[in-house]
C-alpha cells in the first residue's frame, strides 16, 4: 500500500473512533494554516466531534472573513483533556505555542508538508512535495468521501492560494491547479477570494508597503535585496504584521536578485527574517545554518539579536554562497 494512503488511514480511523479534537497550526498563523484548521474543524462538527480550534497568535486580519475565523481560542486550561490533537505545520509542540501538552491529547495527528519535521505524533503524515497542508487535508477528505460545503472548500482554497503565492512560487504543482480546480468544482470563486485575501488592505497598509518597498536595500552585486523594519516603524503606522503577508516577495521580483530579505524588529533582542529565493538557489539549506526552516525558496528564522547585528550575521552566511562562481550565473 502506498505510504501516504496508509496514513491517511490511520487517520481516518482515528478521527472515526474520536470525540473530541483539538486543532492548531503553529505561531504567526498564515492562510494555509487558518484555512485548513477551519475547514477541518468545520468538517468534525458535522460529523458530531466536539471540536476547539486554537491560536497562539492573533489571526491576520485578512483571514478574518474565514467563517470560524472569530471563534478561534487564544489560550486553554490546562486540565482540559482531548480524544484527539491534530497538530498542523510545527516542527514540535513548541511551534504551536505549547498550547497544550502531549499529555493532553490521548491521540496525536502530526500534518506537515515541510522538509524539516519531527515524527511526534501517533501518526505523521508528512509529504514536503505538497506544496500545501490544505492539499494534504483535501486528500484525507476525499478519502473518507466526505462532500465539503462550499465555505469548507473556500478555507482549503485559501490554504492553496496563500502558500503558492498566487500559483506562482515555485513550490506550486500540479497538484495544486487540480485540488483548486476541485475546491472551484464546489462553488469557490477565485476572484471573490482572492480579492478578500489581497485587496482589502487597510490605507495605512498600502502607504506602508510604498514606504517598505522605497528601503529596499541590495548587497552583493546586486544578488541580495532585503528590507529592515523597527517597531518604531510598525508603531508610527499603526499597521500590523499581519497584513504584510507578501512583502518580501518585492525582494526577489527585481532583476538579477537571487535571494530576498525581510528583517523585522520583535524587540531589542530579537529579529525575525523572511527569505525568498530564485530558482536554483535553496534558501533553506543556507537558513538552516541559523536554526531556521521552511522551504527550498522560501524560509525564515529567528535571530537572537538586534535588528542591525541579525542583517550583518545573515550577510556574512551569505559570503560564501555569493561569492561562488556557479552560484553568480544562476538567472
Amino acid at each position: 500500500m502506498d505510504k501516504n494512503k496508509a496514513k491517511i488511514n490511520q487517520i481516518a480511523k482515528i478521527i472515526k473512533e474520536s470525540k473530541t479534537f483539538f486543532i492548531a497550526g503553529h505561531q504567526k498563523p498564515d492562510g494555509d494554516s487558518i484555512g485548513s484548521a477551519l475547514a477541518l474543524a468545520s468538517v468534525l462538527k458535522n460529523l458530531g466531534k466536539k471540536v476547539t480550534v486554537a491560536s497562539g497568535d492573533d489571526i491576520p486580519p485578512f483571514l478574518m472573513f474565514l467563517p470560524g475565523a472569530k471563534d478561534i481560542k487564544k489560550s486553554l486550561p490546562s486540565s482540559a483533556k482531548y480524544d484527539c490533537a491534530i497538530i498542523l505545520e510545527c516542527l514540535d509542540f513548541s511551534r504551536m505555542g505549547n498550547l497544550i501538552t502531549p499529555a493532553q491529547a490521548k491521540k496525536i495527528i502530526n500534518i506537515d508538508h515541510h522538509s524539516m519535521f519531527t515524527d511526534f505524533g501517533t501518526v505523521n503524515f508528512i509529504v514536503p512535495s505538497s506544496a500545501s497542508t490544505a492539499e494534504l487535508i483535501l486528500s484525507i477528505f476525499e478519502h473518507m468521501k466526505i462532500k465539503l460545503s462550499k465555505a469548507e472548500a473556500e478555507c482549503l482554497y485559501v490554504g492553496i492560494l496563500t502558500d503558492t503565492g498566487r500559483f506562482q512560487q515555485l513550490n506550486t504543482t500540479q497538484n495544486s491547479h487540480i485540488a483548486a480546480a476541485k475546491l472551484m468544482a464546489l462553488g469557490v470563486s477565485p476572484d471573490s477570494i482572492k480579492k478578500k485575501v489581497y485587496d482589502t488592505s487597510s490605507l495605512a497598509a498600502v502607504k506602508f508597503l510604498g514606504l517598505a518597498i522605497s528601503l529596499i536595500q541590495t548587497d552583493f552585486n546586486g544578488q541580495f535585496a532585503y528590507i529592515v523594519l523597527t517597531k518604531e516603524m510598525f508603531k508610527k503606522s499603526g499597521v500590523k504584521d499581519g497584513e504584510l503577508e507578501s512583502l518580501v516577495n518585492w525582494t526577489v521580483s527585481i532583476e538579477g536578485v537571487k535571494v530576498g530579505a525581510l528583517f523585522k524588529e520583535i524587540s531589542k533582542n530579537e529579529t525575525k527574517a523572511s527569505f525568498r529565493s530564485v530558482e536554483g538557489v535553496d534558501i533553506l539549506s543556507i537558513v538552516q545554518t541559523c536554526g531556521g526552516g521552511g522551504h527550498k525558496n522560501a524560509a525564515g528564522c529567528t535571530l537572537n539579536s538586534d535588528i542591525n547585528t541579525a542583517v550583518q550575521t545573515i550577510k556574512n552566511v551569505f559570503t560564501e554562497k555569493f561569492g561562488d562562481p556557479k552560484f553568480s550565473k544562476i538567472r
